[in-house]
C-alpha cells in the first residue's frame, strides 16, 4: 500500500503504478464525483483542480472515446464555471502502447494547449476541437515513432485553472518611453471593446484625436463578432480571422526588465502570428497590469517601435516581424522567414557603445570576463545530505519477458544534516543534524535561523578597515595595477584602498569602480550532492510552507538545476531578503562520494580530522561508509541494538551485496564509536557524507582560488565557472553575432559526435593469441582513441569577431585550396557537394560529411556518415580542404562566412594540461581535465532549450510577488503542475529567445575535431594498409579497426608520430617506448592488451574481448548492470539471431517531488540499428547512399518473394 499525502488514503501499489507514468498526479483512489470521474488534483482551494476521465471498456477509437464522455466533459466544466465564472482549460489524453515484435510496453500522453473557457463559451466546439487536436498528435506520434500501436485508450484529463480576467476598464496606459516614440496607438476605450477599437485604429484615419474611439467608425459595422466574447482572449483570435478573411494580425507582448539597475521595456512575442498576410494586416500590441487587466493597443510602426531594442545596421532595410530582426534583403528576408524564422522575438546584441557594471564603456556585444566579484570567497557555506527510509510497495510481479515499470520503494526522509563552513573564522563552523518525521521542517527552520543571524552579525555590518602600516601605505602608493581587474590605473583614474568587509583586511589598490563592484556575496549556498535528480524531491514542499518566495532555474517543472529561497531580514539597509541558494555538487564534480573522497589525501579531510582527531576514529570515517538501506524500511529498524547482518546489507538498487572486507569494517565502526542502535550508526553515517562533501567541495574552492582566483560556490555548473576561469586567464574579447542570420547559419551547421558501428563482428587472429591460426593471415583489432579530442580541437585557430559575409566577387576570387589553418582570418562556407560512385567503396566505412537526416524507412533524425550528395551543408573551412583533397567534388557556394581567428584558447588549454600533468593527486588530476572539458559544453550551449519555470506558493499577489492567479491570467501562461495544495509548478511559453553565447566556437570546435578522426583514418591508416584495414566501431573521438597485418606493435613503434603511447608501461611485451602524453593523437586504449574479438548491435553498444576481461557498453543501462547481468554470449546472440535482450534495472526517480525507487525491464541490446544499411546474412552494412545498397534491396525483395513459393 501507498500513502497519498495529497487525499490523505492508502491505495494498492499497482494502482498507482498506473497513473504515475504522466506529469499529473495518477490518483485512483481519490475523490470521487461521478461515474467514472475521479478528482485527482488540486491547489489553492479548488482554484487549481485535474479531473480524471476513465475509459468505460476496451476503446481505441478517440471518437467513439469522445462520443461516450463529452456529457461528463461538459458537466465538469460547467460544475467549475459555476464557482470560477471563467477558466483557463486543457486536455491531456493518455493511451496504452506496444511494440509486439519487440514486447515493449509504454503509457503516452497527448496534451492541449490552454484556452480560456467562460459561461458562453460553447464547450461542445471546444471539445471537438481538443479531439482533432488529440488525435492529430497521436498520429505524428506512430507516424514518428515507428511501430507502436494503441492497444487502449485509459483515461483523459481535465486541467482546470481559475482565470480571472479583465477587470474593471480595459484601459491600460501605456509605459512613458513607449508612448513617446509614437508607434502605438492606444484608444482609451471604457468597455470590454479594446480589441475591437485597435482594429478600427489601425485602418482608417482618425476623425479627431486617435486615442479616442469616437475618432473612428464602430467596429461592429465593418467586422464579423457573431460568437466573439468580449473581452476578446488570444485564442479567439483565429476563429475571429476565420470569419473575417481579408484580415490578418499579429499581436506582440510588452514586458519590463531590469538592465544595469535600470528599468526597461521589450517589445516581445509575437504571442499571435499569422504566416500569411491578407489585405488588411494589423500588428496589435497587448499590454497587462499586475492585477491581470489586459488591453490591445495598435501598433502603427512596428520597426520604429523595436529599433531601440535591436541591432540595426545601415544596410539592413528589410524587416522580419516574426523574431523583430533586420536583413540587407529581400531575397534573405525571404529566405529567412521560409527556413529559419522561429516566430518569436530574437534578442541579440547590437554594437553600440554601453557602460558596464565596472562603469567600462564597450560595444554591447563584446563577451569578456566581468565577474571580479566572483574572486571573492563566499564567507558562509552550508554543505547538507539526507538519508531515508525505503517503504517497499506491494506489487503484482510482472512478467520478465516483456518490458515494464514499477515503483519498488518509497523514499521518506528520516534524517539529514550540514555543516555550515566559514571562511573567515572557523570558530563559527558547526555539524547540525536531525532526526524523525520532520526532519525537514526542522532542516529548513534552522537553516534559516542560520542565515539571519549571519545576516544580522556579519553581511549587514562593515567592519572598518585596518590601519595600514608602512609597508602596505608604501605598496598603495606605487602601486600601478588593479588587484581586482589587473589593469593600469590611468591618470584619470581614482584609486583607492580596498578591504575586506568582514575582516577588516586590507586587500590591496583598487579602481574606485572595482572597489563599488566588489562586494561580499548577499546569498548563501546549501551544497548538496545529486541536489537536482535526489534530495532536493525530498524537503521543496516543505521549503515554501507558508508562501515565501521561491525561485527556479528548471530544466522541467520538476527538475532544478538550483532554486533560491528569499528569507525575510530586518536592518538598516535596503536589502530585505538574504537568498538561501541550493546547488548541486554533482554539477561541478561528476562523481559518486566515494570516488570522490578516495582522491583525497588524508591531509585534505581537515573537516573530517577537525571532528575525529583520534586516528583510528579518522580512518573509519574520511572513508565513504556503507549502510543497509533496503533493510531499513519502517521507523523501528533505527531502533535496533545491533548492526544487521552482511545479508541485510544486500544493495537492491544495484543488485549487489556488500563485500565481507566493507561488512567488517561497518563492524568496526559500530564498535569503535560504541552506537547503540541502527539509528546512531545512521547519524554516524550522515556525519561522514556531510563531512566528506564539506571536504571534497572545499578543497575543489581552495584549488581553483589557488589557480583562477575564482570560487566555485558562486557558480551553479561547472561549465559556467570553468567559461569564466577560460574569459579571465586568456584575457579575451569575444564578438558575439549581431545578425540573425549568421546565428542561424552556425546553428544549422552545429553536428555532435558520430557514433556508428560499421561491422558487427569480428575476430583477431595473430601470434599474442592462444588460439593462433599460423595458415591464416594475420590481424589485429585495435581500439584507438583520440587523447582529449576537444582540448586539442580547442587549441587550435578559432573565431574571435570580424564576421563579415563575402559577396559574390570576393567568392569567386577565394582559392580554397590555399587558405591556411592557421591564418588570422578563417571561413565558414555554405556548399553544394557531390559524393562521386567512385569513392563509395573506399569511403564507405566513415563517409564524410555527416548529416542529421532521417534514415531511409527510419522516422527520426540522426547523425548518420552517409554517401549521399550534400545540399546546404554548412562546413568549416578546413573540413572542405579535406573533402576536396580527399575527392569530393565541390559544385556550388552558397555563402561564406569570414571571420578572424587566432589560438586564443590554446593557452587555457595548456594551463590546465600542464596543472593536470603536474598534480600532486588524483583529487586534482581529475579536476584539471574536468576544467577542461566543460568548456566545451558551454560553448555548445543551446539557449533556444531554456525554459520559464515557476514555482508558486500562494494563490493572490503577495506586494509584488505574483501568485498563480497573475501567472494564469498571463497571456504566454502554457501550464502548471500541482505537487500539493501550497505549491504548484507553472510553465510559461517563451516571449523572447536570447542569443547571448558564441557558438560559432562550438561549430568550429566540432569540425575541427572530425578533421583529426579523418585525417588518421584516410592519411595514415588507408594510406598505410588500404583494403587490409576496416572500421568496426566509431564514436566520436574512438576508432575500433580491424587490421591484416604480422604486428601492429611493430607498426606503432616504427610510426610514434602519430600516437600516444603515455599509457605504455615502461616494461612492456611489445617493448614501446612510452612518451609524453599528446593532445590530439591516437592513444591504444587497452595499452597493448591484445584484443580477441568485438561484437557490436548498435551505436554505443558493443563487446569487447580481450584476453583476461570483456569489456562491454549498452547504451541507457547502468554500468553495473551492464558489467554483472549482460555478458558476451547475449552480443553474439544479438548479432546472430537477430535478437533483443531485456535487462532489469532499478533507478531513483521522482515524481510530483515524491522520490521512488523504480524497476524497469527494458531493452538492452537491439539487433535494430538504422544508421547504416544491414547486408542480409553478414556482418558487414553499407553507408547509405552506397551506390550498391538499391541493388541489395532488389535482391532481397526478390529472395522474400522466391521463398514464398518455395
Amino acid at each position: 500500500m501507498i500513502h497519498c499525502h495529497q487525499c490523505d488514503v492508502d491505495i494498492t501499489s499497482n494502482l498507482f503504478n498506473a497513473h504515475l507514468k504522466s506529469k499529473g498526479h495518477k490518483n485512483n483512489v481519490i475523490i470521487p464525483v461521478g461515474n467514472g470521474v475521479s478528482k485527482i488534483a488540486s491547489a489553492f482551494k479548488n482554484r487549481i483542480v485535474s479531473y480524471r476521465i476513465d475509459a468505460d471498456g476496451h476503446i481505441i477509437d478517440i471518437i467513439e472515446f469522445f462520443d461516450k464522455n463529452t456529457s461528463k466533459i461538459i458537466d465538469i466544466i460547467r460544475s467549475s464555471l459555476t464557482q470560477m465564472t471563467t477558466l483557463k482549460l486543457n486536455f491531456e489524453l493518455f493511451g496504452f502502447y506496444v511494440i509486439e515484435n519487440k514486447e515493449l510496453f509504454d503509457i503516452k500522453s497527448f496534451n492541449t494547449e490552454n484556452v480560456i473557457i467562460t459561461l458562453g463559451t460553447n464547450l461542445t466546439d471546444i471539445i471537438h476541437k481538443f479531439q482533432n487536436i488529440i488525435t492529430q498528435k497521436m498520429a505524428d506520434f506512430q507516424e514518428r515513432d515507428s511501430g507502436w500501436a494503441l492497444v487502449k485508450i485509459l483515461s483523459l484529463e481535465v486541467n482546470i485553472n481559475r482565470y480571472n480576467p479583465l477587470r474593471a476598464s480595459s484601459y491600460i496606459e501605456l509605459p512613458k518611453c513607449i508612448n513617446k516614440k509614437n508607434a502605438v496607438i492606444n484608444v482609451r476605450n471604457t468597455d470590454y471593446h479594446c480589441f475591437g477599437w485597435a482594429l478600427m485604429a489601425g485602418i482608417f484615419t482618425p476623425e479627431g484625436p486617435n486615442y479616442l474611439p469616437q475618432s473612428y467608425p464602430h467596429f461592429s459595422q465593418y467586422f464579423n463578432f457573431n460568437g466573439i466574447e468580449f473581452p476578446v482572449k488570444l485564442d479567439n483570435i483565429s476563429t475571429f480571422l476565420n470569419l473575417n478573411d481579408n484580415i490578418s494580425i499579429n499581436v506582440y507582448g510588452l514586458e519590463s526588465i531590469i538592465d544595469n539597475g535600470k528599468r526597461k521595456y521589450e517589445i516581445v512575442g509575437p504571442l499571435y502570428f499569422s504566416s500569411i498576410k491578407k489585405a488588411y494586416h494589423i500588428n496589435l500590441l497587448i499590454l497587462d497590469d499586475d492585477d491581470g487587466n489586459l488591453h490591445y493597443c495598435t501598433i502603427k510602426n512596428l520597426s520604429g517601435l523595436v529599433s531601440s531594442q535591436i541591432s540595426r545596421h545601415k544596410s539592413k532595410k528589410h524587416f522580419c516581424d516574426g523574431c523583430l530582426q533586420y536583413f540587407s534583403s529581400a531575397e534573405r528576408l525571404s529566405k529567412h522567414c521560409e527556413k529559419d524564422c522561429g516566430q518569436l522575438y530574437a534578442k541579440i546584441p547590437s554594437t553600440n557603445i554601453i557602460q558596464n557594471e565596472l562603469k567600462q564603456f564597450i560595444p554591447e556585444n563584446i563577451l569578456k570576463f566581468k565577474n571580479y566579484q566572483k574572486q571573492i570567497k563566499v564567507p558562509f557555506v552550508f554543505y547538507a545530505d539526507f538519508e531515508c527510509l525505503l517503504k517497499p510497495l506491494d506489487n503484482a510481479q510482472p512478467n520478465p519477458d516483456k518490458s515494464f515499470t514499477m515503483k519498488t520503494f518509497l523514499h521518506e526522509p528520516y534524517s539529514c544534516g550540514y555543516y555550515m563552513k566559514c571562511a573567515f573564522d572557523d570558530s563559527l563552523s558547526k555539524y547540525v543534524f536531525f532526526r524523525g518525521n520532520d526532519c525537514c521542517v526542522r532542516f529548513i527552520t534552522s537553516l534559516e535561523n542560520d542565515v539571519r543571524y549571519i545576516h544580522s552579525r556579519y553581511l549587514s555590518r562593515v567592519v572598518t578597515m585596518d590601519p595600514l602600516t608602512d609597508i602596505q601605505e608604501h605598496e598603495f602608493q606605487i602601486c600601478s595595477v588593479c588587484h581586482i581587474c589587473k589593469k593600469e590605473f590611468i591618470p584619470d583614474s581614482i584609486k583607492v584602498r580596498d578591504h575586506d568587509h568582514l575582516t577588516g583586511f586590507y586587500r590591496g589598490a583598487a579602481h574606485q569602480n572595482c572597489n563599488l563592484f566588489y562586494k561580499t556575496s548577499k546569498f548563501v549556498p546549501v551544497i548538496i550532492h545529486n541536489l537536482t535528480n535526489y534530495d532536493s524531491h525530498l524537503f521543496i514542499k516543505k521549503l515554501s510552507i507558508n508562501g515565501e518566495e521561491v525561485k527556479v532555474v528548471g530544466q522541467t517543472k520538476e527538475k532544478y538545476i538550483t532554486f533560491s529561497k528569499y528569507i525575510p531580514v530586518e536592518g538598516d539597509c535596503k536589502q530585505k531578503f538574504v537568498e538561501l541558494r541550493f546547488i548541486d555538487s554533482f554539477k561541478f564534480l561528476a562523481s559518486s562520494l566515494d570516488k570522490l573522497s578516495s582522491t583525497l589525501s588524508d591531509e585534505q579531510c581537515e573537516i573530517v580530522r577537525k571532528y575525529f582527531p583520534d586516528n583510528t576514529k579518522f580512518s573509519l570515517i574520511r572513508e565513504k561508509g556503507v549502510f543497509p538501506y533496503s533493510y531499513v524500511d519502517n521507523w523501528s529498524k533505527l531502533d535496533d541494538p545491533k548492526l544487521p547482518s552482511k545479508e541485510n546489507f544486500f544493495d537492491k538498487l544495484r543488485d549487489e551485496h556488500i563485500s565481507l572486507e566493507k561488512y567488517l569494517r561497518a563492524q568496526h565502526v559500530w564498535s569503535t564509536f560504541d552506537c547503540q542502535t541502527l539509528g546512531e550508526y545512521s547519524d554516524l553515517y550522515l556525519k561522514s557524507d556531510v563531512l566528506l562533501l564539506s571536504d571534497i567541495f572545499e578543497n575543489f574552492r581552495n584549488t581553483c582560488l589557488t589557480h583562477y582566483s575564482l570560487d566555485p560556490a558562486q557558480y551553479l555548473t561547472a561549465p559556467s565557472l570553468s567559461w569564466d576561469a577560460m574569459l579571465k586567464k586568456t584575457d579575451i574579447s569575444l564578438e558575439l553575432l549581431t545578425d540573425v542570420d549568421m546565428i542561424h547559419f552556425i546553428k544549422k551547421g552545429i553536428r555532435g559526435g558520430v557514433s556508428i558501428c560499421v561491422k558487427r563482428f569480428a575476430e583477431a587472429n595473430n601470434k599474442f593469441l592462444p588460439n593462433f591460426n599460423p595458415t591464416k593471415e594475420s590481424s589485429y583489432i585495435m581500439y584507438l582513441d583520440a587523447t582529449n579530442l576537444y582540448g586539442y580541437s580547442m587549441s587550435q585557430f578559432l573565431p574571435t569577431g570580424g564576421f563579415y559575409w563575402l559577396n559574390e566577387q570576393e567568392i569567386m576570387n577565394l582559392n580554397i585550396e590555399n587558405l591556411c589553418n592557421n591564418a588570422p582570418e578563417g571561413y565558414i562556407f555554405e556548399v553544394d557537394i557531390t559524393y562521386p560512385q567512385t569513392l563509395h567503396v573506399l569511403h564507405n566505412d566513415l563517409p564524410f560529411l555527416p548529416e542529421n537526416i532521417i534514415p531511409p524507412q527510419g522516422k527520426t533524425p540522426k547523425l548518420i556518415p552517409n554517401l549521399f550528395n550534400k545540399t546546404n551543408y554548412v562546413i568549416h573551412y578546413e573540413s572542405l580542404k579535406q573533402c576536396l583533397e580527399e575527392g569530393l567534388i565541390l559544385t556550388k557556394i552558397h555563402r561564406v562566412l569570414k571571420f578572424q581567428q587566432s589560438p586564443w584558447l590554446k593557452p587555457y588549454i595548456d594551463l590546465n594540461t600542464e596543472l593536470r600533468n603536474n598534480s600532486k593527486n588524483a583529487f586534482e588530476k581529475n579536476l584539471f581535465k574536468l576544467l577542461i572539458n566543460s568548456i566545451f559544453g558551454k560553448t555548445m550551449e543551446n539557449v533556444e532549450n531554456r525554459r520559464d519555470i515557476k514555482l508558486v506558493s500562494h494563490w493572490e499577489k503577495q506586494g509584488k510577488k505574483f501568485g498563480a492567479e497573475t501567472w494564469i491570467a498571463k497571456p504566454h501562461f502554457k501550464d502548471r503542475e500541482i505537487f500539493s495544495e501550497n505549491l504548484i509548478a507553472i510553465e510559461m511559453n517563451k516571449t523572447r529567445v536570447t542569443y547571448d553565447k558564441p557558438i560559432y566556437v562550438g561549430f568550429c570546435v566540432l569540425d575541427i575535431s572530425k578533421t583529426v578522426i579523418y585525417n588518421f583514418f584516410y592519411n595514415f591508416l588507408k594510406q598505410k594498409y588500404g583494403k587490409k584495414v576496416s572500421l568496426l566501431y566509431s564514436d566520436t573521438d574512438s576508432l575500433l579497426i580491424e587490421v591484416f597485418t604480422e604486428n601492429i606493435y611493430e607498426d606503432i613503434k616504427q610510426n610514434s608520430q602519430h600516437f600516444d603511447l603515455s599509457n605504455y608501461s615502461p616494461q612492456n611485451m611489445h617493448n614501446i617506448i612510452p612518451n609524453v602524453s599528446q593532445i590530439g593523437k591516437m592513444k591504444d586504449e587497452y595499452a597493448g592488451q591484445v584484443i580477441k574479438s568485438f561484437y557490436g548491435t548498435g551505436a554505443k553498444a558493443y563487446c569487447v574481448e580481450l584476453l583476461d576481461k570483456v569489456d562491454k557498453k549498452a547504451k541507457g543501462i547502468s554500468k553495473h548492470i551492464v558489467e554483472k547481468n549482460i555478458h558476451l554470449s547475449d552480443y553474439k546472440n544479438v548479432i546472430t539471431k537477430n535478437e533483443s535482450l531485456l535487462c532489469v534495472m532499478s533507478i531513483f526517480r521522482s515524481c510530483l517531488h515524491d522520490m521512488f525507487t523504480e524497476m524497469r525491464n527494458k531493452i538492452a541490446l537491439s539487433s535494430f540499428d538504422d544508421k547504416r544499411f544491414l547486408l542480409k546474412n553478414s556482418f558487414r552494412t553499407l553507408a547509405w547512399g552506397h551506390f550498391d545498397v538499391g541493388w541489395h534491396e532488389n535482391i532481397d525483395t526478390l529472395l522474400d518473394e522466391l521463398l514464398k513459393y518455395c
